[in-house]
């Protein structure tokens, strides 16, 4: 008998952008190539942290505390503490790769948000942002889980009894299926520097569908990184494990530094090291595709600010030990500089 799965991912439809104040750089580093002014991690720590967070023990086949109810009467019920800390840690490990702080929490209430959320999504089948009340629901009760379906990354799964949290994660990180490579919200809500508190929801419907629901839209953290941008792949050792040749990669900028990019006067240049071999990426590769060449600037307010996103095409798979260096020509500083980005990404394996 085989088991069949698929996965959705759906982009939150809420977009809040987080509103800064514009500064300007000193005047030394006006016309100097910006990295992105995060820690830069080595091939030692990225493994020492893969161990340390990727490695789910929750019960996959079990995950509930109390079981939600998807039909009368309803129930939002609750994930078991260490099932929901693989989720948690998962999300962290990201955002160590991408050199941003990793000491996310699940808080109770957002935990239970999410659920309410998840039930709403299982009791029909209904996967939306904006799910239907189903007729037979309290409207107290619709209403919270609208609430939190609207305001949060989406997942939907069929078949098998995987580690649906820690799976919800590593989707929403790759976000580059034809739906989402035009925006990968849910990555860039992920790598939020302002974010601190989340919560993670599940539920399965009558059917066999699996919904998880994560509560991703916050900016509670108290202490914010000074950073230019936010680069996936990150600048420095990130791990081949979670990178596969048709991911999207991007750039998100500070908005509190940049001007809003505009699309046509940006260009991506990609060189890996070994080979020379090289990308020139700008809007002539707007269109979508599954696979090869793409490019677009994308203006909304998920997490941070706009983000650049390419995908250099025709790589069958990243090596380990190759070097891919990135420059991005084509933006300007609030002040209305015009701004170089470069960093390098250097693949490596994170179980050796």
């Amino acid at each position: 008998m085989t088991t069949r799965s698929v996965r959705l991912a759906l982009l939150s439809a809420v977009l809040i952008a987080i509103m800064l104040l514009p500064q300007a750089w000193p005047a030394s580093s006006a016309t100097a190539p910006l990295k992105p002014g995060l820690p830069i991690r080595s091939a030692q720590e990225v493994a020492v942290q893969w161990k340390k967070l990727m490695n789910p023990s929750g019960n996959a086949e079990n995950p509930y505390l109390t079981s939600p109810s998807v039909s009368p009467p309803y129930a939002p019920g609750s994930l078991q503490p260490r099932y929901i800390r693989d989720g948690v840690d998962a999300v962290n490990f990201y955002r160590f790769v991408s050199g941003l702080p990793y000491d996310l929490t699940a808080t109770t209430d957002l935990n239970a948000q999410a659920q309410y959320g998840a039930v709403l999504l299982a009791a029909e089948d209904d996967f939306s942002h904006e799910p239907a009340k189903p007729w037979d629901m309290p409207q107290a009760f619709y209403k919270r889980g609208l609430e939190s379906a609207s305001s949060s990354n989406l997942y939907a799964y069929y078949g098998g009894e995987d580690h649906i949290a820690a799976l919800s994660i590593d989707a929403y990180m790759e976000d580059s299926d034809t739906s989402n490579l035009a925006e990968v919200g849910h990555r860039r809500w992920i790598l939020n520097p302002p974010l601190k508190r989340i919560g993670l929801g599940q539920a399965a419907s009558e059917e066999g569908w699996i919904y998880s629901v994560m509560q991703v839209v916050d900016e509670s953290r108290a202490k914010v990184p000074d950073f230019n941008y936010v680069a996936y792949p990150a600048n420095g050792a990130f791990p081949l494990e979670i990178f596969g040749p048709d991911y999207a990669w991007s750039v998100s900028l500070n908005e509190e530094k940049f001007q809003a990019p505009e699309g046509k006067k940006v260009t991506v240049t990609v060189v890996r090291q070994r080979d020379r071999k090289t990308w020139t990426l700008n809007s002539k590769y707007g269109k979508v595709a599954e696979k090869g060449n793409y490019f677009t600037v994308e203006p909304s307010g998920y997490g941070s600010g706009a983000a650049i996103i390419f995908r250099p095409g025709g790589i069958l798979k990243y090596e380990d030990g190759d070097r891919y260096q990135v420059t991005i020509q084509g933006l300007r500083s609030q002040t209305g500089t015009a701004r170089t980005l470069s960093y390098a990404v250097d693949f490596v394996r994170a179980i050796k």
